[in-house]
C-alpha cells in the first residue's frame, strides 16, 4: 500500500490542477475550439461527431466532458447542445459500465478480499447503490471515474442507468454555460455565464462535501461489520470449517 500512496496523491494533485484551470481558462478553451466545433455544426451529421468524442472520453484517464459540453452549447443551442451531450455521456457510461464490470470483475475480487475499506465501500455499494451513485455523480468527482469504482462492486446496471439519467440535470448547467457565452461574446469576469460558472462550481463543491461525509459515514459503518466477521471468521479452526462444510452437504443430500 506504500507504493500506491503517491500515485494516488499524483492523481489527486492532477485532478485538482485540472479543475482549477478549467475554472479559470474555460472561457479561452471553448473559444479556440469553437470555429472546429461549428464546422461540424454546418455537416448533415456533424452532431454524431461530439457524440462519439463523449463516447470515447468516458473511459478514465481521460477527460474533457466539461469543455465539450460548454462547446456544445455554445454552438448548438441549449437544447440541442444538451441533447448531444445527454446522449454521448450516457452511451459511454454505460460502455465504461459493462467494460469495468467484465473486464475487471478479478481484480475487484481481490481487492475486496484484501482491502476492508473497499470491501465496506462495495458492501454500500449493494446496499444503497442508487443513492450512493445519485450523490457520487452530482458531486465533483468525474462521473465516468465513479462508475468504474461502482461497475465493480456488484451494481445492477439498472440501478445504474436510472442514477445517470437523473444526474444529467448537471450536464445542462454546462450546456447552459456554452448558450450564455454565445449570447455574450464579449465577456468578462462579471458576466453572466462567469457567475453561472462560479455558482455552480460553488454547488458543486458543497454537493461533493455532503457526498463524501454521506459515503464515508457509511462505509465506516459498514467497515467495522466486516471487520467483526472476518475475526470471528479466522476464529473458527481449519477443522470446524470443513466439519461444518461437510455437515451442511449432507443437509442437502436427499
Amino acid at each position: 500500500m506504500k507504493r500506491i500512496a503517491p500515485v494516488t496523491y499524483v492523481c489527486l494533485a492532477t485532478i485538482i490542477v485540472l479543475g482549477c484551470l478549467f475554472a479559470f481558462f474555460h472561457s479561452q478553451v471553448v473559444r479556440a475550439l469553437q470555429p472546429a466545433v461549428e464546422h461540424l455544426h454546418d455537416l448533415e451529421f456533424g452532431w454524431l461527431i461530439p457524440i462519439g468524442i463523449f463516447f470515447v472520453i468516458s473511459f478514465p484517464p481521460l477527460f474533457g466532458h466539461e469543455i465539450l459540453a460548454i462547446v456544445c452549447g455554445l454552438v448548438w443551442g441549449a437544447w440541442v447542445g444538451f441533447g448531444i451531450t445527454a446522449a454521448g455521456t450516457f452511451l459511454g457510461e454505460v460502455a465504461n459500465f459493462y467494460t469495468f464490470k467484465h473486464f475487471c470483475h478479478a481484480r475487484g475480487d481481490k481487492l475486496q478480499r484484501n482491502n476492508i475499506m473497499y470491501a465496506a465501500l462495495c458492501e454500500v455499494v449493494r446496499e444503497r447503490g442508487f443513492k450512493v451513485v445519485l450523490v457520487a455523480r452530482y458531486s465533483v468527482i468525474p462521473g465516468h471515474l465513479t462508475t468504474a469504482i461502482f461497475s465493480v462492486c456488484g451494481m445492477s446496471i439498472f440501478v445504474f442507468m436510472l442514477a445517470a439519467v437523473l444526474s444529467l440535470p448537471k450536464q445542462f448547467i454546462t450546456v447552459y454555460i456554452g448558450v450564455m457565452l454565445e449570447s455574450d461574446p464579449n465577456s468578462s469576469a462579471t458576466s453572466t455565464s462567469k457567475i453561472i460558472g462560479d455558482i455552480l462550481v460553488a454547488v458543486t463543491l458543497l454537493v461533493t462535501v455532503a457526498a463524501m461525509w454521506y459515503i464515508n459515514k457509511a462505509v465506516n459503518k459498514v467497515k467495522q461489520q466486516i471487520i467483526q466477521e472476518r475475526q470471528e471468521s479466522r476464529s473458527v479452526p481449519p477443522h470446524s470449517k470443513r466439519r461444518l462444510a461437510a455437515y451442511d452437504f449432507t443437509l442437502q443430500l436427499p
